[in-house]
């Protein structure tokens, strides 16, 4: 028995199969309870213990450090089986990594490799507040150095099962927005519990307040702004891989709900009267619709990943990032985000289409798929994705980085 394993902590993945095979194995669970924990609808403490346990956490912390030292295609990839079997989980999952990557971001290298160092220790889940459309967080300094932080964030995906939470606060004596980390299980933070939401129900994405919640100096990581003389290119990375790991949510919910619904048409659906078929999986329409269907899907796939691969290649660059690289990446992910969502909201309703009116029984709970890609689509409006698409093709405008590109 290794000694983490013996000390209750699980031993850290850093082979890229056995990685893939953990999180395949987990999401067969999940498959086998998914639409009974989508009606109860609880924050998912068991589901954030069960990938705890796998040993994947610190996948993307280098080796050095104690983590994994996986890539990010890795992680996606593990990710993907989770993700059709259970969005919310799956947007879940995704922030995690990109929560607790986005570390590396930031100016207080020493801090940095400190909280990387904790990650791979401990196996700490990392949640977020930083919903840019929310008020902003207030800093207001302490005696040791650090600060205490108030304010309240309504949208905080994994903050309410998370050990850290990562989030930016603005002084209230200089006006300067820093990057923090805040401990989510100290007094003087609130997890609301109110994420009640028709679609998403096991993303923990509800509320989270702060009343003077302690943010020691080593958990101050310097400047946290996407504007002015200290702005870099690679600094505002991070926005852009939330939005890959929403699209990947997106196409992997397309997927599972074909697998499911060809698995139902193959076993219970039935030939309409006047199809001249004896089987449903012979029927021409049923055999037209799925590939249409199937063909979109790949599309978004594909499209997403080159979008992935783009995004990985542009990180690589680190400090040395220029504008016109992360705008080039900026634009790829954006059309992905345009291809994936409508392919994510068409395919999720029009599969009823293939199963039939039984289907449509609350016992099979096969509308998970599209109240998870309704919600989960809405999470920015995905028309201005198509305009910063349009605005590059008509004139070589890259997207502004913001909040949401």
């Amino acid at each position: 028995m290794s000694a983490g394993a013996a000390s209750g902590v699980p031993r850290t993945i850093a082979d890229p199969a056995e990685a893939l095979d953990a999180l395949a194995a987990l999401a067969e669970g999940v498959t086998a309870v998914a639409a009974e924990r989508d009606r109860e609808g609880t924050a998912p403490f068991a589901e954030v213990a069960a990938l705890r346990a796998t040993g994947i956490l610190p996948a993307l912390v280098p080796r050095e450090l104690g983590g994994g030292g996986l890539g990010w295609r890795t992680v996606f990839e593990a990710l993907r089986p989770v993700m059709r079997a259970d969005g919310g989980l799956g947007h879940l999952f995704s922030y995690h990594f990109v929560n607790s990557w986005r570390l590396q971001l930031n100016e207080e290298t020493a801090r940095i490799e400190q909280l990387q160092r904790g990650l791979a220790a401990n196996h700490w889940f990392w949640g977020g507040a930083g919903n840019p459309r929310d008020a902003g967080l207030a800093l207001t300094p302490a005696a040791d150095g650090g600060f205490t932080v108030s304010g309240r964030k309504f949208f905080a995906t994994g903050a309410q099962v998370s050990e850290r939470i990562t989030a930016s606060g603005t002084r209230v004596d200089t006006g300067e927005r820093l990057a923090i980390i805040i401990d989510a299980t100290q007094p003087g933070v609130t997890h609301h519990d109110d994420w009640a939401n028709n679609g998403q129900r096991l993303s923990a994405s509800g509320s989270v307040s702060f009343d003077e919640a302690l943010v020691p100096l080593e958990h101050v990581l310097g400047f946290g702004g996407q504007e002015g003389p200290r702005y870099n290119p690679y600094a505002s990375l991070s926005i852009l891989f939330f939005q890959v790991a929403l699209e990947h949510v997106h196409v992997a919910l397309a997927e599972g709900a074909l697998a499911e619904a060809a698995a139902y048409v193959r076993s219970s659906t039935k030939p309409w009267s006047t199809s001249g078929v004896a089987t449903a999986v012979e029927d021409p329409y049923i055999r037209e619709l799925t590939g249409d269907l199937t063909a979109a899907t790949r599309a978004a796939d594909a499209l997403t990943w080159r979008a992935t691969d783009l995004l990985i290649e542009v990180a690589e660059r680190g400090w040395a990032l220029t504008d016109a690289e992360r705008g080039e990446a900026a634009v790829e992910i954006a059309a992905a985000k345009i291809v994936s969502t409508k392919a994510a909201l068409d395919v999720t309703s029009r599969v009823f289409e293939l199963t039939g009116a039984r289907a449509t029984g609350e016992k099979y709970g096969f509308d998970r798929y599209w109240r998870n890609a309704r919600t989960v689509t809405l999470h920015d409006p995905v028309a201005y994705k198509a305009q910063e698409v349009g605005d590059h093709a008509l004139t070589g405008q890259f997207p502004t980085p913001s909040g949401y590109s």
